[in-house]
């Protein structure tokens, strides 16, 4: 857009001299800019100009920001095994572990718009697997729960005092195996990522340590 400046009327009668601001990235102004240097011209007026230029530099991921992503997992065999096709971005806290940190790392520096095709190892993803989390349990342990199922998981006591999930692999009678490695543990990862959106988080999600309503978390 064009704006005109001229001397306040208060103090000059009549102008010498017009300024005129003209911000390039608005093309659909020149026309009416020519026109309007070329009638003050033809009046004996001297026409000055300033190009306003204004860079919009757009936000990186880092830490404390809340990220849209749009993605795509797959193994090395090629089979799909997660992707946000189909359904809403997923939005996460970056820093604040909400997703491995292979990929958080990935990640960091990019902004909207930014496509990236990345490879994580099992030590940056969901570790290697660990023979010592396999154990055989006695059904008993299970008390309350009515049919056992290969699959099914449960919460369970980690060797750390925290808590861990444990899926169910094998069931032989009263011996149940149960497997407190994570499903993608000792596996190569492949993400297809388009970063969707990145703002600042508020007070209250980094306090919470992720991202509140829709793709991000829901109390």
């Amino acid at each position: 857009m064009a704006q005109m400046l001229s001397m306040p009327a208060g103090e000059f009668r009549d102008p010498v001299a017009f300024l005129i601001l003209v911000e390039p990235r608005d093309p659909a102004t020149a026309p009416s800019v020519r026109v309007l240097v070329a009638f003050l011209r033809g009046l004996g007026y001297t026409c000055s100009f300033i190009i306003l230029s204004q860079r919009f530099t757009p936000m990186q991921i880092a830490a404390n920001k809340a990220v849209s992503i749009d993605y795509t997992l797959t193994n090395d065999a090629g089979e799909v095994i997660d992707s946000s096709a189909g359904g809403a971005p997923l939005v996460y806290l970056h820093g604040a572990g909400n997703i491995i940190i292979g990929l958080e790392k990935a990640l960091t520096g990019k902004q909207p718009g930014d496509e990236l095709d990345v490879t994580i190892e099992p030590e940056e993803a969901y570790g290697e697997y660990s023979a010592e989390l396999v154990a055989v349990l006695d059904r008993s342990l299970f008390e309350g729960v009515d049919e056992l199922e290969v699959g099914m998981q449960f919460h369970a006591s980690a060797p750390n005092g925290g808590m861990q999930i444990v899926t169910i692999r094998d069931i032989d009678g009263d011996d149940i195996t149960v497997d407190g490695n994570h499903p993608l543990a000792g596996q190569r990862l492949n993400f297809k990522v388009k970063v969707v959106a990145v703002r600042d988080a508020n007070p209250e999600e980094i306090a919470h340590g992720h991202i509140h309503g829709e793709g991000g978390h829901h109390h």
